[in-house]
C-alpha cells in the first residue's frame, strides 16, 4: 500500500500466462515473471569501440582475478611487520582485517597490469590515523609519506612491469625520481 495515499493498488492477472494474480510491476506482469523473461544484463567496463582504443586490437579488459589478488594479499600478509610504515601505529597484522594495512603504492584499479605485483605495496595502519585511507584520499601525499625511499625502489623496481597505456597515469613526483635513478 502507498504511504500518505488514497490510492490502493489492485491486484491484477499477470499479462505472460502463467495465470498468476499480483501487483504489476511493469509491462502488465508481476515483478517474479518480468525479471525471469527479461534478467538483468551486467555493465560492460569498456565499449567495444574503446576496449580497441585503450588495450590494442584483438585485446580485451582482463581484471586481475580476484583468486590472484586473494593470493597476493595472502603472501603479503606473511611479510607484514604489524607496524605503519608512515607514523609507526600498530597495523592488522594478525587480524582477519589484514587486508585494510597493505596499501598499493599504484592504485590497483589504475595500473591492473601492476596490480599484484611483489612490490606494488607498503603497510600502513587502517585504524588509529588512517594513514592508508588519508594515503586513498589524498590527504597524505606521496612525498609526505616517512617512507618515501621505499616507495621510490619500488616504484623503480616494478616500471618496466607497467603497461604502456597506465604510464600516463604515474604521478609525476615518480617519473622525476625514476630519471635520477636511471
Amino acid at each position: 500500500m502507498l504511504r500518505n495515499s488514497n490510492i490502493v493498488p489492485k491486484k491484477k492477472k499477470c499479462k505472460c500466462g502463467c495465470g498468476k494474480e499480483g501487483y504489476i510491476f511493469s509491462h502488465g506482469m508481476i515483478k517474479e515473471c518480468y525479471q525471469r523473461k527479461n534478467p538483468p544484463t551486467p555493465i560492460a567496463k569498456f565499449s567495444k569501440k574503446r576496449e580497441a582504443e585503450v588495450f590494442g586490437e584483438g585485446e580485451s579488459f582482463k581484471p586481475k582475478g580476484s583468486a590472484e589478488l586473494q593470493r597476493w594479499f595472502e603472501r603479503k600478509h606473511s611479510e607484514m611487520k604489524g607496524y605503519c610504515k608512515h607514523c609507526g601505529g600498530k597495523t592488522e597484522k594478525g587480524k582477519s582485517t589484514y587486508k585494510c594495512s597493505i596499501a598499493h603504492i599504484l592504485p590497483k584499479a589504475y595500473f591492473p597490469s601492476v596490480a599484484t605485483h611483489e612490490d606494488n605495496w607498503i603497510e600502513l595502519c587502517f585504524y588509529g590515523k588512517s594513514c592508508h585511507t588519508n594515503l586513498d584520499n589524498h590527504m597524505i601525499d606521496l612525498i609526505e609519506l616517512n617512507c618515501f625511499d621505499d616507495v621510490i625502489k619500488k616504484f623503480v623496481s616494478m616500471y618496466p612491469s607497467i603497461a604502456p597505456q597506465e604510464k600516463r597515469r604515474i604521478p609525476n613526483i615518480l617519473l622525476q625520481y625514476l630519471e635520477v635513478e636511471k
